[in-house]
């Protein structure tokens, strides 16, 4: 999926702000509280000495329109990226390992367009592929503990409705999160389009805040990061 240039330039309207607050330098405030770093498929490492990172920079600061030039580096980039590893995938769903033997959730829309993932019409099938995704993983991965996932879609029902209870109570606000998908993620709505009512919430919150401290609650959903045993998983499932 493409992201539209309006992703980037509220990406770029919150690195402004903590600039304004901070007195920092947006080239330093870019790095840390935005997602463009991942989304330009850099990497995780976040470094600021990155040469494809700095060729970034470099355009920016010569750049009449930064939301542009951001937009135009993201499509450049996208062209050049080599192709993502195969992730076995059971619907909307697909999971990684990680420290060894935790589970990581991950959750994508692999709907026809127009059709919400998370709809009344889509829990029996969700919940399918969830089944089907366990079943495998008692079957084929050595030895899993407990199962992990960070996502701002736990504050919506139509996402909790499809985990045990156990693992939902265990939900805590995380930190860090500015620079990752899972935060700005709810400004994409299921066909890759701009939530504008989340966008002019956030960015009227946003105009508002004069303090560093609190920033984060600028975003309408915050990220909410879960832990529970695997054993609860495959028995809410029943496999």
């Amino acid at each position: 999926m493409n992201y539209p240039k309006k992703f980037f330039e509220i990406n770029l309207r919150f690195a402004c702000k903590i600039s304004e607050i901070t007195r920092e330098s947006i080239e330093s405030t870019l790095l840390p509280y935005t997602n463009l770093y991942i989304r330009f498929s850099i990497g995780r490492d976040f470094d600021a000495n990155n040469p494809i990172w700095q060729e970034y920079l470099e355009g920016l600061r010569q750049a009449a329109d930064t939301a542009e030039w951001t937009y135009h580096f993201y499509l450049k980039r996208q062209q050049l990226a080599s192709p993502k590893s195969h992730v076995l995938s059971f619907g909307c769903f697909s999971y990684t390992i990680v420290n060894g033997n935790r589970i990581r959730l991950h959750f994508h829309n692999n709907e026809s367009p127009g059709q919400s993932p998370l709809g009344n019409d889509q829990i029996g099938k969700r919940l399918s592929e969830l089944k089907n995704m366990f079943a495998y993983i008692k079957n084929d991965v050595n030895n899993p503990t407990s199962v992990i996932g960070a996502s701002w879609l736990y504050n919506l029902e139509g996402y909790r409705r499809l985990f045990p209870s156990t693992y939902l109570a265990t939900a805590q606000v995380g930190g860090n999160d500015f620079p990752f998908l899972p935060l700005w993620g709810q400004f994409i709505d299921h066909l890759g389009h701009v939530k504008e009512n989340l966008v002019e919430q956030f960015l009227q919150r946003l105009d508002k805040q004069h303090r560093i401290d609190g920033i984060e609650k600028c975003f309408p959903f915050q990220v909410l990061h879960l832990e529970s045993s695997v054993q609860e998983f495959h028995q809410f499932y029943g496999v």
